[in-house]
């Protein structure tokens, strides 16, 4: 792993060590407890999965042919050409 990895993971950690800080903060001095909704807590369970999910699908690319990833024309010419030498 590289430096600059190392120091983008840390910030990552540092960020979300300080906004737990912060709710834990919030918990506490916090004067009555929150209803239980259940459509936020749907949400606040459902939505970053597939917030994830939507940006792994959009920015997903397969290997082009020539990095060795398979597409259909691809596929058939080989078969052709084997056919040839065969």
């Amino acid at each position: 792993m590289t430096i600059a990895k190392i120091l983008d993971v840390g910030r990552l950690w540092s960020a979300a060590l300080v906004l737990s800080t912060l709710l834990a903060a919030a918990a506490v001095r916090w004067p009555q407890p929150l209803p239980i909704v259940p459509a936020v807590v749907a949400a606040l369970v459902l939505g970053p999965p597939l917030l994830l999910a939507l940006v792994v699908l959009l920015r997903w690319r397969l290997p082009s042919a020539d990095q060795g990833g398979e597409w259909p024309q691809a596929t058939e010419s080989v078969a052709t050409e084997q056919e040839r030498h065969g």
